[in-house]
């Protein structure tokens, strides 16, 4: 199984279109971090928007995207970090603290993506360039704990510009069936009987992952969520890929900050540490020895 990325113009390239078959992607995810059906779903609509956020926000292979979303609920806080490996290739890690959490379904039957991310917070988009060391740092409410609204919200916000954001993981008892989204842009030449067009065809069309499930390419899918038969393939090569670059020198660089009096302490109580890679979950674990070297190195 593979992600699948897409980039569409439509209307006569006055409407940018982004879509993403990401099952393949929210399934490794889901096995990293041996997820709920409630935690696929809300880290599964995350992973996607950021996985689209990095073809439409990174523009150098120096920069880099991390998203938090502090919410209420009792996932906590979720940590997304994103780079591009190539202009092809997106990389993503992402961790929450609870993520074996499980809630009931809805009335609806659906799986309560709200209830676990919480209906009040902020978003925090941390995007940066280690060339220029230059930092955006742009802070949203949470509107609805759903994800899409918003990110929705934080896209009007920070960008100024009509943007249509979905996102959908559909899962079952074997794991993830069906994943993914698309952003629907709108240029500042396009016109009211376009965005007509486009809000009928939304509010006629299926949710991201049924029309996945039900085998459509992401090519009809861009045609059925913008009312544009006559849509243009731009790019459809993109890729995205799970990768944590956690390694020891990080972890010991994290024991030094602690400072001398932490370090001694750890030392006296258990004569090692064991420390775990909240994105990856490797373990890496450090003796006395090893202690006694960095304690040196501490202030």
């Amino acid at each position: 199984m593979k992600n699948k990325i897409t980039r569409f113009l439509a209307y006569n390239k006055k409407v940018s279109v982004i879509c993403i078959d990401s099952t393949a992607l929210v399934e490794e995810i889901r096995k990293i971090h041996d997820l709920t059906p409630t935690t696929t779903a809300v880290l599964g609509r995350v992973a996607t928007v950021c996985t689209l956020m990095s073809f439409t926000d990174l523009k150098d292979l120096t920069d880099n995207l991390t998203v938090q979303i502090k919410g209420n609920g009792p996932i906590g806080t979720i940590i997304a970090i994103c780079e591009l490996e190539n202009i092809k290739k997106a990389e993503i890690k992402i961790c929450a603290d609870n993520p074996h959490i499980e809630l009931p379904l809805k009335p609806s039957g659906k799986i309560d993506v709200s209830g676990a991310v919480g209906e009040s917070g902020f978003l925090n988009i941390i995007r940066e360039n280690e060339l220029t060391k230059g930092k955006y740092n742009g802070v949203s409410p949470i509107v609805s704990g759903e994800i899409a609204e918003d990110f929705t919200e934080y896209f009007a916000k920070s960008k100024q510009q009509p943007t249509v954001l979905a996102l959908g993981v559909l899962v079952d008892r074997n794991g993830v069936k069906k994943a993914g989204g698309y952003i629907i842009s709108l240029m500042p030449d396009a016109k009211t009987q376009e965005i007509e067009k486009i809000e009928n065809a939304i509010n006629n069309c299926k949710p991201i992952s049924e029309l996945l499930n039900q085998g459509l390419s992401l090519e009809e899918i861009a045609k059925q969520v913008t009312g544009d038969e006559n849509i243009e393939i731009i790019e459809e090569d993109l890729d995205v890929c799970y990768k944590c670059n956690c390694n020891k020198d990080k972890i010991e660089r994290g024991i030094i900050s602690l400072g001398k009096e932490e370090i001694q302490k750890i030392i006296d109580e258990d004569e090692k540490i064991e420390a775990i890679c909240h994105f990856c979950h490797k373990k890496y674990v450090l003796n006395k020895e090893e202690l006694e070297i960095l304690k040196k190195k501490s202030k």
